[in-house]
């Protein structure tokens, strides 16, 4: 058996305990999925709560894998599909109506997650396309890139009706290689304040990695480079999101998630080497997206079709 074989078996081993250790105790099973990877457990000491907030009422979105509050529109979240779907955004409310369907004028190879945030005055949608479960980017498959464009404007109509329907190019499709081989990556972030986005690969503890890339992208012809800024304890993340204020950073996997809290003298790295806080989840089916709705409220949700949309609520922040 390969060494990637064995990593294979022994994390459906990690999260198929992790499920029963949820199911037959009701805790989260994240301090279980620590233990078999010989890591310390995080402290579960965070009074969270889940609150099912709707279900993805659309027959097109069979497998969210992105998740970003809409700075434009209140009270909908834009999402997309994992590899397999066109190049498009779905514009969704919270009673999980799509209200919007935007094709973005890019061939989509992989999308794995976005953002939304505003930077230098304008609001931003960023796309990951970055999936690469053969590690195949920049070899026999495109590199792995980012897709900027402005939220796009759009006239919604009365909740019921059909969505409306709009093409919209990119503003900058920014492609890159990493500093250090050709991980997976399932997760992203903006950091507006440090003017950086932030990549985190999906891999078992020890070999997931940190990445930057700094904004505004460089317009360069040539392949960008994302760099290594450090190694994060967390197993197989498939989302992240850093909070409106710059201070909060939550990382999921399948079964259950960790919040960071930056301190005004620290860097993400600083924050991330230091024990996080437990988010403790409710079960979903392949669990995968996670954005901040407020400094004190996640959404999170799952791939497949007709998936619960949850909303998580956190402690209060650290008084810096």
């Amino acid at each position: 058996m390969t060494t990637r074989a064995r990593r294979g078996t022994f994390a459906l081993l990690a999260v198929v305990c992790g499920v029963f250790w949820a199911v037959f105790t009701g805790l989260t099973p994240w301090p279980s999925v620590a233990l078999l990877y010989g890591l310390e457990p995080l402290p579960d000491d965070s009074p969270e709560r889940a609150e099912e907030v709707c279900v993805l009422d659309d027959w097109d979105i069979s497998e969210s894998s992105g998740l970003a509050v809409s700075l434009r529109y209140p009270g909908c979240i834009w999402t997309h599909n994992d590899s397999g779907d066109t190049s498009r955004l779905f514009l969704v409310d919270k009673t999980g109506k799509t209200r919007a369907v935007i094709t973005v004028l890019q061939e989509a190879t992989d999308w794995e997650d976005m953002c939304c945030f505003e930077f230098e005055g304008r609001t931003w949608l960023l796309i990951g396309d970055t999936g690469d479960n053969s590690a195949t980017r920049g070899a026999s498959r495109p590199h792995c890139s980012l897709l900027l464009l402005p939220e796009p404007e759009i006239k919604l109509q009365p909740a019921g009706q059909a969505p409306v329907q709009l093409s919209r190019p990119v503003h900058y499709h920014y492609q890159f290689r990493y500093s250090e081989g050709r991980p997976d990556c399932e997760s992203l972030a903006v950091d507006v304040e440090n003017r950086q986005a932030l990549l985190l690969t999906k891999g078992a503890p020890g070999s997931a990695g940190l990445f930057r890339l700094p904004l505004p992208f460089e317009r360069s012809r040539s392949v960008g480079q994302a760099s290594l800024l450090c190694q994060v304890p967390i197993p197989w993340a498939t989302g992240m999101d850093i909070s409106t204020s710059g201070k909060r950073l939550a990382i999921v996997n399948p079964i259950s998630g960790v919040l960071f809290e930056r301190q005004p003298d620290q860097t993400w790295c600083d924050a991330v080497r230091q024990q996080g806080s437990v988010i403790t989840l409710p079960l979903r089916r392949q669990g995968e997206t996670v954005c901040f709705e407020t400094e004190q409220t996640l959404l999170v949700g799952s791939e497949g079709r007709w998936q619960k949309l949850w909303r998580i609520h956190l402690a209060e922040k650290t008084q810096n």
